[in-house]
């Protein structure tokens, strides 16, 4: 198999910071050519540590190197003038989530893909963690037979709950009524480095078209563990035959269906195995009485920890698209319906809690107060993609 030559873009963000050790680890697959960051001590560092180049604008990284592959971890208002530039520099994209902050600008990025024959893949890490995708196998397995309500409770929020919730309930969104709230706190830094002066609380109710339903909260402080939020959370899965609550697989006894109906617990078992000093799982497994469930990690054989299965989980996913032709796993198609729904939730909190169907087929008034926030901030449409360049990583 060829190696693929990769540029991070964005190293001094979270997102970089996560997947810069994780790339060198797929050495087979990759070579980490070139780092680029507006910083450039943060870039200078970073490509000295990793035996890479160092850039401080994504037009010379371009001129200078012959890349396969760039991942793309700046913040999420310049996703989409970046990854259009590199589609149409013909280089594929592995785009930190989420896919970017409105419907018109993640059109813009398929559109340009497409034209310029570049796959690319957005990096929703959470299905991919080893727990979710063990979790899949059991839905897929009937386990628990049709899921019919997913409740996810101070998880996850935003792009990231609304994939989960798709993911589960097997079927396309079809209504959504949100609830939102903001309610001040006294400033904050978060363990990220993130501010917040806010608490902005969301909840959301989504319907599909196969009739299961999802309730999920969140806010941002809930995210962050501040002040004591978020400690806990409750993840419970109803299907017609049983239920999946937090780590337990719920399954009843054909013979006491009549006789209170009561759920036996089965947790599943986690084997690891050491790979080079690093503790990796080998599989997950559920052994119940009439069947044996098994979730194989197909990284296995390389290093590389629980923490950063996620992320070597994208890095292949777009490695296998560009090397095979095929399409990547996750994809800006469902990336793009996991920011619709999120930005439906929004807006029917906005409408004074008004039921939003889908598709959203006309710009809603989130999107709109976004574009016009981004003008007054940059001076240039949002659509610019040159001006977009020239505003995130300006010529020194």
């Amino acid at each position: 198999m060829s190696k693929l030559n990769i540029a991070l873009i964005g190293a001094g963000r979270r997102g970089g910071g996560a997947h810069l050790p994780v790339i060198p680890k797929l050495k087979d697959i990759y070579n980490l050519v070139a780092i680029c960051d507006i910083d450039e001590e943060v870039a200078t560092n970073y490509a000295k540590q990793y035996g890479a180049t160092p850039y401080t604008n994504v037009r010379d990284l371009v001129a200078h190197e012959q890349l396969d592959v760039v991942d793309i971890t700046v913040p999420a208002l310049a996703h989409h003038a970046i990854a259009c530039f590199m589609a149409d520099a013909g280089v594929h994209i592995l785009c930190e989530t989420p896919i970017t902050v409105t419907l018109p600008t993640a059109d813009l990025m398929i559109e340009r893909a497409k034209a310029n024959n570049v796959k690319l893949e957005i990096a929703e890490n959470y299905y991919r963690v080893p727990r979710e995708r063990f979790l899949s196998k059991v839905i897929e397995a009937d386990v628990i037979g049709e899921v019919a309500r997913i409740y996810r409770i101070f998880h996850e929020g935003g792009h990231h709950g609304m994939s989960m919730l798709r993911l589960r309930a097997g079927g396309e969104p079809k209504s959504m009524l949100g609830i939102t709230q903001t309610s001040p706190v006294i400033p904050i830094i978060d363990r990220m480095k993130r501010h917040h002066t806010s608490d902005n609380w969301s909840l959301a109710f989504i319907e599909f078209d196969n009739n299961a339903t999802a309730l999920m909260v969140y806010s941002n402080v809930i995210h962050a563990r501040s002040l004591g939020r978020g400690q806990t959370g409750i993840s419970q899965i109803d299907g017609s035959k049983g239920t999946i609550v937090g780590e337990d697989i719920y399954v009843t006894p054909a013979d006491d269906l009549q006789s209170g109906a009561l759920g036996i617990a089965y947790r599943p078992k986690q084997t690891t195995i050491d790979v080079d000093g690093v503790e990796v799982i080998e599989k997950i497994e559920l052994q119940l009485p009439e069947q044996t469930v098994t979730w194989e990690n197909p990284l296995k054989n390389y290093a590389i920890s629980e923490r950063q299965m996620a992320v070597a989980d994208e890095l292949l996913s777009i490695a296998t698209a560009v090397l095979n032709d095929t399409e990547p796993e996750y994809g800006a198609a469902l990336a793009r319906q996991d920011q619709e729904m999120n930005i439906a939730m929004n807006e029917s909190g906005n409408r004074s809690k008004e039921a939003i169907t889908f598709p959203l087929t006309d710009l809603t008034a989130t999107e709109r107060g976004t574009h016009e926030s981004y003008q007054q901030q940059h001076g240039h449409p949002i659509e610019d993609i040159e001006a977009g360049i020239d505003t995130f990583f300006p010529r020194r």
